[in-house]
């Protein structure tokens, strides 16, 4: 019985025990959230609370509303809550430019295993590429219609199909016209009446008279008899029956209309001649590219037909309107075609070369240096100051050059433009610049791309051209590529290792 009293005293004694302590901690739990409300408060206090979230799972988002009622832990891992203020992008964006200026270390067989590689920043001949495909067409200032000027029959062709090349004079029909017997035989008429007037006297009569000789051998002319016929009909006095009509210019028959035997009317079209020895090329040109062309520019000419084989040509005209559907510009490019290579409705690749006007441009001076202390400059020749050496001539790059940047060193993160500028051998950090147009230059007789340097290098120093993605990547998750490199060094050596020995 007494231990059974001792028993139910001992427990009463425990559940005593046990809830002091629940409620000691349940005390010191409310005065450490106040205390943590107040400190918040204290630290930030001009600040704008938007949220608070957990350092362990960003995807808890509690009001400040609900975290005064008490909401002031993780539902997930239970840790305590931590605010988000309004300028956190502002701070983001100062502690994003901080770590641009951390310095990142390799070690030789870290750069090794990245593959880095280096150029120097230097003043090129910069020009702008637009590549685009044309088609070819006829030169419509040397294409002529062979035209029946009077009416009649033809009854011979000289030239009797198409793709025929004619020289400017050549026959090409024989046609009988009766109108043109009865203006020739108006001509043989007025030639007899001038020579007779001219015996009266009288001199009204003989203007009239050649007057109308006059006035017929116009008509002849305006009905294609050449001056040279004409003098023969004077001579011969006998009107031809048929006339034989010439090529106006030189080229190729591209179309015929003209058949023996058939009857035209005055005006008909014989013949289409065209001169290939010039083409047009007609290219559409994207509207984000217009302001890199102009009138008189050349155009480098391929063709599928000719590999290897290029042709030059020069922008005549620039359409003035855009078209609505493609949202381009059509421009008309002249080329020389003397071998005939080239033919109307070909498809062509169009490369259109234009020169940069923007950027960083080379000095284009002479300057003179010390070979042993280069921080000497000078403009004229001289003896150093420091050795008393002679100073040595230097040309500075022209002004045609642009400071330029290698595309391939630049990392484009939307916002800015970065580059890795190797401080030293194996050192590397990053520093935003401000690019332009990208642009080719010719580079040990390779084609290679650039941007134009506006800001942020000069010239002579290295940026990182290979595994800058590498670095910029290992620099943004740990803060320094080296150890990652190392450690990822480390176990292709642990690989090359000879497998340990264990004994069981």
């Amino acid at each position: 019985m007494i231990n059974k009293k001792k028993l139910l005293v001992f427990g009463i004694g425990i559940l005593i025990l046990v809830a002091s302590v629940f409620l000691v901690s349940c005390k010191k739990s409310e005065e450490k959230t106040e205390e943590a409300k107040m400190i918040a408060r204290q630290e930030t206090p001009e600040k704008e609370i938007l949220y608070y979230t957990c350092g362990m799972h960003p995807s808890v988002r509690v009001s400040p509303e609900d975290y005064e009622k008490g909401n002031t832990n993780c539902p997930i891992c239970n840790m305590g809550l931590v605010p988000v203020y309004k300028e956190k992008d502002e701070m983001a964006e100062m502690e994003a430019h901080e770590a641009m200026e951390v310095e990142i270390k390799l070690s030789p067989q870290a750069q090794a295993l990245a593959s880095v590689k280096t150029e120097e920043i230097q003043f090129l001949p910069l020009f702008k590429e637009i590549s685009t495909v044309g088609q070819l067409d006829y030169d419509e200032r040397k294409v002529a219609y062979v035209a029946a000027w009077i009416p009649g029959r033809i009854d011979k062709l000289f030239v009797d199909f198409t793709g025929v090349k004619v020289r400017k004079g050549n026959p090409l029909v024989w046609i009988y016209s009766p109108d043109l017997v009865t203006t020739q035989e108006e001509y043989i008429l007025a030639l007899e009446t001038s020579e007779k007037v001219k015996e009266s006297g009288n001199e009204e009569t003989i203007r009239r008279a050649e007057s109308l000789v006059e006035a017929s051998g116009r008509r002849l002319l305006l009905w294609g008899i050449n001056e040279k016929q004409i003098k023969e009909l004077e001579q011969r006095k006998k009107a031809n029956t048929h006339m034989t009509i010439y090529a106006p210019i030189g080229g190729t028959v591209i179309h015929k209309n003209a058949l023996e035997g058939k009857y035209v009317k005055e005006g008909e079209n014989l013949y289409k001649i065209a001169d290939l020895s010039t083409l047009w090329m007609l290219a559409d040109i994207y509207e984000y590219e217009m302001g890199w062309i102009k009138e008189g520019q050349g155009v480098e000419i391929t063709s599928s037909a000719y590999p290897g084989e290029k042709f030059e040509g020069k922008i005549a005209f620039i359409d003035p309107y855009l078209s609505q559907m493609t949202r381009s510009v059509k421009v008309r490019v002249d080329v020389p075609n003397p071998q005939l290579k080239l033919k109307p409705g070909m498809y062509v690749n169009a490369l259109i070369k234009s020169s940069i006007h923007e950027g960083i441009r080379g000095p284009g001076k002479v300057i003179y240096t010390c070979s042993m202390h280069p921080e000497v400059v000078a403009s004229k020749p001289g003896d150093c100051p420091i050795c008393g050496m002679f100073l040595v001539k230097k040309e500075l790059a022209s002004k045609d050059l642009v400071l330029a940047v290698p595309k391939n060193a630049v990392l484009d993160t939307g916002a800015r433009k970065l580059v890795y500028v190797e401080k030293e051998k194996g050192s590397y950090v990053a520093k935003e610049i401000e690019v332009g147009s990208e642009a080719v230059a010719l580079v040990n007789g390779q084609k290679r791309r650039f941007y134009v340097l506006k800001a942020g290098l000069s010239e002579g120093l290295r940026v990182v051209s290979q595994a800058n993605f590498l670095i910029d990547s290992q620099s943004q998750l740990t803060g320094q590529a080296g150890a990652v490199y190392g450690g990822a060094l480390k176990a292709k050596e642990k690989e090359k290792a000879p497998p340990s020995k264990h004994i069981h």
